[in-house]
């Protein structure tokens, strides 16, 4: 049965201005002065190359080939506008020197936590006059589009995903446990007395979750968000790393009690992303943490029965400050010429979002999807407005072909959710300082949490005052 809800508006990135990072511009800073697309005017029937970047590389056999389909497509709809696609990916550490060199390409992907800091460096191109009467980018979610826009409210980027953290468990695990997979644990005790039981009944992992390649430290952050307290305080132009914290103590008790009071967290302790997420397929984790968005890698990737798949949202501890949530942005580049910058719009509007705003794009995406055995109806924070998006669910009901009924405490918890990113300075660096931290906690029964905190903020903070 498919479930249809409204999301209010007020709920969705409404934790942005308290996280420190001001949607509407990045806190102190102003945006270099750059041409106003305003004043330039593209011609949508101009012949044109543009340059896409994110083309899978050839060991992705299936998507390439599904790229390579959506390309031929968009070029035939499209006479006028020719894709030159190529593999390349954000880099934070290669994007300026490529952006100098003229190498960047017209459009690519970059993540929420760095649009900000790209717009205030002059770094995305002024897309404002593009979007605004657009049919299709006038109907994204506002909350969601705010991410991509300055203190003056003009707009740098579109939002075409987004996700928030979420519970990951095994429901067949949880009925062999005597526990209802429809009720899943709601908040940090229930997660643990969960974990518990499914060890004891089950003999397998009652809950753990990855602690190496900076994922640990990820984790970590969206449980200090969730009890209360954020990893970076935003004053102006100053950023105060806040590591050593009551939430952040507080969810490393919780990973203490998993491991050493409950003997719930198994024999793993340096899983990375991909391993834990092959164990969660084969049915050998009860309970994880991790982006609300892992239906694929887990059912289609890795073949874990999709009535198996069990998503929550992430439990809740006392006085959260909100979930963390995060997603994709499609940059254009400030070096383009406004005829470029048009027809890259159309291929974001093409490829991720039509669907979304038009019932024939809708069923022929969805047709599509089933007759390649792939999902339709999957658990995603919109990007278009509630309205539309209850709209586009109505186009695709005949197809869907998830059990939706099984995520209904995650859908329905979106109506409501704080969503607060990333931290806006270092957030890689700060990972890797916690990452350290998830390992003692659960390697070492007499770790010190306040030493370990009070050590990777003072690390964590000479970076951001280095930059």
């Amino acid at each position: 049965m498919t479930q249809h809800r409204r999301l209010r508006a007020g709920g969705l990135f409404a934790g942005l201005a308290v996280a420190g990072i001001v949607v509407s511009g990045c806190a102190g800073g102003t945006a270099p002065a750059s041409p106003s697309a305003e004043a330039v005017a593209c011609d949508p029937d101009a012949d044109v190359t543009i340059t896409v970047g994110e083309r899978p590389t050839a060991d992705q056999a299936a998507n390439l080939e599904a790229w390579e389909n959506a390309v031929t497509a968009f070029e035939k709809a499209h006479p006028n506008i020719t894709i030159d696609d190529e593999e390349t990916k954000y880099d934070v550490s290669t994007f300026p020197a490529l952006l100098v060199g003229g190498t960047l390409p017209t459009t690519l992907q970059v993540p929420f936590t760095d649009i900000q800091s790209l717009i205030e460096r002059g770094q995305a191109a002024d897309i404002t006059a593009y979007v605004e009467d657009d049919e299709v980018l006038s109907q994204l979610n506002p909350q969601l589009a705010a991410v991509t826009q300055d203190a003056d409210g003009r707009t740098y980027g579109v939002v075409r995903a987004a996700y928030t953290m979420g519970l990951i468990y095994d429901r067949a695990l949880f009925a062999q446990a005597g526990l209802d997979p429809d009720a899943p644990p709601a908040t940090w005790d229930d997660v643990l007395e969960a974990a518990a039981t499914v060890t004891e009944e089950t003999g397998q992992t009652g809950f753990i979750i990855p602690t190496t390649a900076n994922t640990g430290g990820w984790l970590l952050t969206s449980m200090s968000y969730s009890n209360g307290d954020l990893v970076e305080q935003v004053d102006g132009d100053t950023t105060t790393v806040t590591l050593d914290t009551p939430g952040m103590a507080a969810s490393l008790q919780f990973l203490h009690d998993v491991r050493w009071e409950a003997d719930a967290a198994g024999a793993n302790y340096l899983y990375d992303n991909n391993a834990i997420r092959d164990d969660i397929a084969a049915g050998v984790i009860g309970q994880s943490l991790n982006g609300a968005n892992l239906y694929n890698s887990l059912v289609i990737g890795r073949g874990m029965p999709k009535e198996d798949f069990g998503l929550a949202p992430f439990p809740t501890g006392d006085d959260p400050v909100g979930v963390l949530g995060g997603g994709n942005i499609q940059w254009y580049n400030p070096k383009a010429t406004p005829d470029q910058i048009c027809a890259a719009l159309e291929w974001t509007k093409f490829y991720f979002l039509d669907r979304y705003v038009d019932e024939e794009a809708a069923v022929t995406w969805a047709e599509a999807q089933v007759a390649d055995d792939l999902p339709v109806g999957l658990p995603e924070v919109p990007v278009v407005s509630d309205e539309q998006y209850e709209t586009y669910l109505g186009w695709i009901e005949p197809y869907i072909n998830v059990p939706r009924e099984n995520y209904a405490a995650y859908l329905d918890s979106l109506a409501t959710a704080t969503i607060v990113p990333e931290p806006a300075k270092k957030a890689q660096e700060l990972y890797a300082a916690l990452d350290p931290i998830v390992q003692a906690v659960l390697t070492r029964e007499d770790a010190d949490f306040s030493e370990l905190l009070s050590s990777a903020e003072t690390q964590v903070q000479d970076l951001v005052d280095a930059e």
